[in-house]
Formats: structure tokens, C-alpha cells, sequence
């Protein structure tokens, strides 16, 4: 049952007004609109709250109240404020006080906010595959949590170049930014319009003004990998300090994120990678062949090559295990650099190598055997085996098997008769 008090009584309107509020960011703005003023002698209060008024209307009340103070009503916000009905400020001195209940109130739902946008956040971070899906989360959630007019978190590349991850849909997305980075970046702070121009203090940072609208950025670190950037239309918009501290921690995880992205990619190049010569190593190889075969069974060419140094043993007895490496740096180095760019070379075990050709064919996987011994010369023999897929092949190992036994008579029939 609702219980209403006995002393309510109607409060006479003084002044009503549409405003316009824009309540996207932190600071409401009042657009005032003359054509649309509400006559004050046409609503009624009852209980302190207009009657027509529905919770978020766009409109400003002042109601007169005892004492030489006033009640001031926007949308569902109200407050007590000093009024003087002949001051002819009152409206200005209406909208001041609006703005002030309207920033309070947007502050007070954003920490409401705050702890399960992040959670949302968190875990977006966790399921990132890769350096563009962290980023992409952060310009994302930077936008929803913080506000602004548009965001963007640029990579920062080898060549000291800023860039925007690659968009998911490249049609539906405008061109990447791509600026110069500046040691500015390695601190947060705004950038006004005037510092991007030519001869301002930041003239590299004319990109991110592409709006003509753009009055001012945001531009917060994260860690070297980049930067998070917020571009704002108002000129009255202020980042609050709990902005900046936000904006800090959302920048932190994402480079605690890319972080644990690059360990990731360095754990599993190490367990795909030949320590001595950087060449794929047999697991690498065994990945790479099944995607292969695949293809191969659906009609794509595919070709191997195995490959055995003539007296590496000797090498090592009577020179020493360092020139042995040396010797294994040098072919690898050599299979690198005369192997296709599709083609995948692996250490295979020992002084044995593997080539695996997709696309490739027997004929050319000789001619790659040929072009290996022509640029080792005389420094060390090489023993090859080549096979080709036929669809008579039951596995991949077997062909495999194949290079490996024509290899062992390619070398016997090179030993000299006793």
C-alpha cells in the first residue's frame, strides 16, 4: 500500500526549459532551444516532481521552494539550489547546477558499472588469439567504459610506426591509422587540435584529427608494444582522474595480455624449432606434413627430400664437435636459402635434413639437391633420396620411408668395389 504524507502541498514552477542534453560522456552540454521553451504557468508540481515529466526527459525545472531556496529538477535528478526569481542568470544558473547533478549521476552509474564491464573485459582478454584481438578488446572496452566520441589501439611495429590492428571486416571499416610514434605517447595525456597542425607540438599526430570535428585525444601507453587512443568531439569534455586511473588499468592488462601471447609464441617456437641450425625440428615437421598430406590426398603435388652428410662422423672425431655445429649451421643455412619460400626445411635428427615441397614434384626436388651441393662444394658430401606422392601411398610416413631407403642406394652405389 502506498502512503502518502499529510503536508504535500503544489510548488509553484518558475522556470522550465528543454536543454538537449548529450549525456555521452562526462560533461552534459546544454543546447538551448527558445522555439520549444515550456510556459511555466501551464504545469503543475505535486509532490516536488512535475506531473508531465517521464524519468530522463531532456528538460530543466526550477521550482520555487521556502526559505530563499529552490528545487531543481533535471529529468530524474533533483536538488536544492539557492533561487532568486527575479535574477535575470536564473537559467544559466539552472543549467550549472543541471550539469552538476547530471556529471554526478553519470559518475556514480559508471562505478556501478565499472566492476562487471570489467569482468567482460577480462575475459575477452583471456580468449585473445593473437596481438590484433587484444588490441581490438582494448579500444572496445576503452570506449564503452570511459566514453568518447571514437577509439583506437595502435601497434607499435619494428620500424617505430604506429598502426591499427587489421579490422575483422576490411569492407565495413574505415582506412587503418598509421602515424609516427613520439616519446609523447610514452606518458598519458591529451592532445589538443592546434598540436597536431604543422608547427604544433605534435605535428605527427595529424592522423588521429582526420575529423574535422576532433577538438581533442586521450593517449595512454601500453607498456612499448603501443598505444590506447580516445579522439573527442566537445570541447567541453573533461577526463576526470578516475578516467585516467581506468584507462591505466585497462591499458596494463592488455600488455600483461600481449605478454602472455608473446611467451606463448616463444614456448612454442622453441618446441618447434632446432635449437643449433633454427630450422623446423621433427615436430614441426610432422604438423606441417599432416596438413600436407591432406592437400595431397585432395590432388595437390607433394614431394620429399631426404638428405644425409657423407662423413660427418669423421668431421667430428678429427676436427671436433664445434666444427661439427659449424658444419650443420652452414648446410641448414644453405637449405634455407635455396628452398622455396613454400617449401618446409627441418633438422630431422642427427647430420639428417628433410624437405618437405607442397605444391612440388620429384624433378624438383633433384633440382633442389643439385643446388645444394653446388654451394656447399667440397666442403662437405650430401646424400639425397626424393619421392613423390602417388595415391597408392597409404601414409605419409610411408613415402617418407621410400626417400629414405633411395637415399641408402644412391650412397651404396657410390661405395668403390673391394
Amino acid at each position: 500500500m502506498q502512503v502518502r504524507r499529510t503536508d504535500d502541498r503544489r510548488l509553484r514552477l518558475v522556470m522550465a526549459r528543454p536543454t538537449g542534453w548529450i549525456s555521452g560522456g562526462d560533461v552534459a552540454t546544454r543546447r538551448t532551444n527558445r522555439r520549444r521553451d515550456v510556459s511555466p504557468e501551464r504545469m503543475e508540481m505535486n509532490d516536488g516532481l512535475p506531473e508531465r515529466v517521464e524519468r530522463g526527459e531532456d528538460l530543466v525545472l526550477l521550482l520555487d521552494g521556502p526559505d530563499g531556496e529552490g528545487v531543481l529538477v533535471t529529468g530524474a535528478v533533483a536538488g536544492r539550489v539557492p533561487q532568486g526569481r527575479h535574477d535575470p542568470d536564473l537559467m544559466d544558473r539552472a543549467a550549472v547546477g543541471a550539469a552538476v547533478f547530471m556529471r554526478e549521476r553519470l559518475r556514480t552509474e559508471k562505478r556501478q558499472r565499472l566492476p562487471d564491464q570489467l569482468i567482460v573485459y577480462f575475459e575477452e582478454l583471456n580468449a585473445a588469439e593473437n596481438d590484433s584481438q587484444v588490441m581490438r578488446a582494448l579500444a572496445d572496452h576503452a570506449l564503452r567504459i570511459v566514453g568518447a566520441h571514437t577509439s583506437v589501439a595502435l601497434m607499435r611495429e619494428a620500424s617505430g610506426l604506429l598502426r591499427a590492428p587489421v579490422p575483422t571486416e576490411p569492407c565495413a571499416c574505415r582506412a587503418r591509422v598509421c602515424m609516427a610514434w613520439d616519446d609523447r605517447f610514452g606518458e598519458p595525456g591529451l592532445i589538443l587540435s592546434e598540436d597536431a597542425r604543422p608547427g604544433g607540438a605534435i605535428p605527427g599526430a595529424a592522423p588521429l584529427f582526420g575529423d574535422p570535428h576532433t577538438v581533442l585525444v586521450a593517449h595512454v601507453p601500453v607498456g612499448g608494444d603501443g598505444v590506447l587512443v580516445l579522439t573527442e568531439r566537445r570541447d567541453e569534455r573533461i577526463f576526470e582522474p578516475e578516467d585516467w586511473d581506468v584507462l591505466r588499468a585497462l591499458a596494463l592488462q592488455a600488455q600483461m595480455a600481449l605478454r602472455r601471447l608473446k611467451l606463448l609464441e616463444d614456448v612454442r617456437t622453441l618446441s618447434l624449432t632446432d635449437p643449433l641450425t633454427g630450422l623446423g625440428n621433427r615436430r614441426h615437421m610432422e604438423l606441417m606434413l599432416a596438413h600436407a598430406w591432406a592437400a595431397a590426398r585432395r590432388g595437390d603435388p607433394l614431394a620429399v627430400v631426404v638428405l644425409d652428410l657423407d662423413g660427418f662422423k669423421e668431421v667430428n672425431d678429427t676436427l671436433g664437435h664445434h666444427a661439427g655445429d659449424e658444419l650443420l649451421c652452414a648446410v641448414g643455412e644453405a637449405l634455407r636459402d635455396e628452398a622455396r619460400e613454400s617449401d618446409v626445411v627441418v633438422r630431422f635428427g642427427g647430420d639428417e635434413f628433410l624437405a618437405l615441397l607442397t605444391g612440388g614434384t620429384a624433378e624438383g626436388g633433384h633440382l633442389l639437391v643439385e643446388r645444394l651441393r653446388k654451394r656447399l662444394g667440397t666442403r662437405v658430401g650430401i646424400s639425397a633420396g626424393v619421392a613423390a606422392y602417388t595415391p597408392e601411398m597409404a601414409t605419409a610416413e610411408e613415402m617418407i620411408r621410400l626417400a629414405d631407403r633411395r637415399l641408402y642406394d644412391g650412397r651404396a652405389s657410390r661405395r668403390p668395389a673391394h
